[in-house]
């Protein structure tokens, strides 16, 4: 019984070393963006993560329809976040990604016909209002790139939601394989299509790719598969509100932006969200059925 607890914990601290690597890519992929346009961006990122991870796969291979959906989810979520990027500030955008918060619980919620528990609504609510003391100083004013990254939590949320039922089935390694390999070739395929061909090949965009293909890639997405699989699509998201909080500390070490008042409030607000999911939040059987993992969405079961 002990192994099947530690395995969540272990899951929990895979999930915020998640958070602390794609929370330092938002002012890495900012200053690229200078140098290199979106899908070229996101064609060489997962190109790169798919060619690193497919020498490692082993074993048979499972297949589940929700991989395909967690691909072009992924694809939506990231072609809209970069794109964003272009016409916002890095907290603004940080603030209204981290939004899937509150909408993976929700549409869980509406696609298992159940409302969330009350711990899963406490935590969400202060993980998200830590996250707009974090990234809110001053006016509020949406345009086009915080519409853009709007759209793009949305489609993150439904990510989370499609890894829930395909990892049921598929194992870590093949579901982050079909994920990148699909985003791999729409982004080929928007290349393409949209063009946007301008890339100089500065330290700053070498950076970002080697950092964002090799951990908040193809490391980042192999992790948050296999831990999908020992804890709940909610606590998947509430844990990986802490990436804000990481983007904060690499900005003001990294960045040397000053850490006011309001932003320790935000962090302090997002840790405990965290602990609230922690200590009070159901514990998940792995070697049972009985789990929020075990249940399909959409009334499969």
């Amino acid at each position: 019984m002990k192994m099947k607890i530690d395995r969540q914990y272990l899951a929990d601290l895979v999930l915020l070393g998640i958070a602390f690597a794609w929370g330092t890519t938002f002012q890495l992929v900012q200053g690229a963006l200078a140098d290199i346009d979106t899908f070229p961006f996101l064609a060489i990122r997962f190109t790169a993560a798919f060619l690193l991870l497919f020498p490692l796969r082993k074993g048979s291979f499972k297949w589940h329809p929700a991989a395909l959906r967690a691909g072009i989810y992924l694809f939506c979520g990231y072609a809209l976040q970069t794109l964003g990027l272009l016409w916002t500030t890095s907290s603004k955008a940080a603030f209204i990604t981290g939004l899937n918060v509150i909408l993976v619980p929700f549409i869980a919620a509406f696609l298992d016909r159940k409302l969330p528990n009350w711990t899963v609504l406490t935590g969400a609510g202060l993980a998200a209002a830590g996250l707009g003391f974090i990234s809110l100083e001053g006016t509020f004013l949406p345009g086009k790139g915080d519409l853009l990254v709007l759209c793009s939590a949305v489609f993150f949320a439904l990510q989370i939601l499609a890894l829930r039922e395909a990892s049921k089935t598929m194992k870590a390694q093949d579901l982050t394989l079909v994920q990148m390999g699909v985003v791999s070739l729409l982004s080929w395929g928007a290349w393409g299509g949209f063009g946007g061909n301008s890339i100089n090949w500065t330290p700053a965009v070498i950076l970002a790719l080697v950092v964002t293909s090799v951990f908040a890639t193809a490391l980042a997405f192999l992790g948050q598969s296999w831990a999908q699989r020992f804890t709940s699509a909610e606590r998947v998201a509430l844990l990986l509100t802490a990436e804000p909080v990481f983007a904060g500390l690499f900005s003001y070490f990294y960045g040397g932006e000053i850490f006011s008042t309001q932003k320790i409030i935000g962090c302090a607000l997002i840790l405990a969200g965290i602990l609230v999911s922690e200590l009070t939040g159901a514990k998940i059987d792995v070697g049972s059925k009985k789990s929020d993992v075990g249940k399909g969405v959409g009334g499969e079961t």
